[in-house]
């Protein structure tokens, strides 16, 4: 499985990154929409961690647009904004995580959507 982080902290960037590289998904980041945009094009994510407070882009936007050109990625929502807001400002996400929570309920939530991809897959191809 390969997940975009997208995320303008670079700190919180490579933290993800290294957490999820350990559990063996390839992982891409880009530090604003537009970087995310240009990796979306040549590299198909299967999943988006996607932050929603950034500059000049925010993530709701960014989410528009993976809905119009790569509507088959899954998008779980990483804010320090509380959930209900993140439900409110970019409905129909996978999940939602608030930053404040442990890692390890963030990497609970990606195995989940990993292992849905991977139970879909299997599916179709019986």
């Amino acid at each position: 499985m390969n997940i975009l982080v997208v995320d303008d902290e670079e700190r919180i960037r490579s933290v993800f990154c290294k957490i999820f590289q350990r559990e063996g998904f390839h992982v891409i980041e880009a530090a604003c929409a537009a970087d995310a945009y240009d990796l979306l094009l040549e590299n198909p994510a299967d999943l988006i961690l996607l932050d929603i407070n950034m500059m000049e882009v925010d993530g709701t936007i960014l989410y528009d647009v993976v809905q119009l050109f790569r509507k088959e990625a899954k998008v779980i929502v990483t804010s320090v904004y509380p959930l209900e807001d993140q439900k409110r400002l970019i409905q129909g996400a996978e999940d939602y995580y608030d930053k404040s929570d442990s890692l390890g309920l963030l990497v609970q939530k990606v195995k989940k959507v990993a292992d849905a991809g991977i139970n879909s897959a299997a599916s179709g191809a019986a």
